[in-house]
């Protein structure tokens, strides 16, 4: 592929971070140039605003969640399609998938979240990488990383709803190329193996 971006999906605890770091390191070590971001990015001005959210100091409608969130990601376009342009491979731990998937699961309606998403006419992924992990997995993966859980991640009910959302969007591959559904619900080994092989098909 001349230019390729590849963005990993999943719920809180999925793993989505350890991979997207992994499959960073595993492009480098083969010799090919990338650029990654994580979202939210904490450090940007929405960034700090939905952290304040996720630690329920800030009550934000569903609305103004999807709005904050996306401004967060919409803010590195430009960045992202230079980076492209030049041959670089670009990383997503999380995506604007990721905010249709927990802002519909607070109540947005999905089909108006994906026509703003269409609209907003943001870069493509190529392929998205789908960590499918059940949520009380997912919980008790984070609440072994942490003392404290955010509103997200301490909710296994929401989470389960979060579930339902990326699995209508994995099925109708919505926004990516191509989507690819990773069993997560593995050893972390076992997980970066199946990675391995998929991005081997890719370069």
């Amino acid at each position: 592929m001349s230019r390729t971006f590849l963005a990993f999906e999943g719920i809180d605890g999925s793993g989505k971070q350890t991979v997207c770091t992994y499959a960073h390191e595993l492009l480098e070590s083969r010799g090919i140039l990338t650029e990654t971001y994580h979202y939210p990015d904490y450090e940007s001005p929405w960034g700090r605003v939905i952290e304040e959210f996720l630690l329920g100091e800030k009550h934000l409608s569903p609305s103004v969640q999807f709005l904050t969130y996306a401004a967060d990601i919409l803010k590195d376009q430009s960045d992202i399609r230079g980076h492209l342009k030049s041959g670089k491979v670009v990383l997503a731990d999380r995506y604007i998938t990721s905010t249709i998937a927990f802002q519909c699961a607070h109540g947005l309606d999905y089909e108006k979240a994906k026509t703003i998403v269409r609209l907003l006419e943001v870069v493509l992924p190529d392929i998205v990488f789908y960590l499918r992990v059940p949520p009380n997995i997912g919980r008790i993966r984070k609440k072994r990383q942490k003392d404290e859980l955010d509103r997200h991640e301490a909710d296994t009910a929401f989470l389960g709803k979060v579930v339902h959302v990326y699995d209508r969007l994995c099925q109708e591959s919505f926004l990516g190329k191509k989507w690819i559904e990773i069993d997560a619900n593995r050893e972390l080994p076992n997980v970066k193996e199946a990675i391995a092989s998929e991005i081997s098909k890719i370069f």
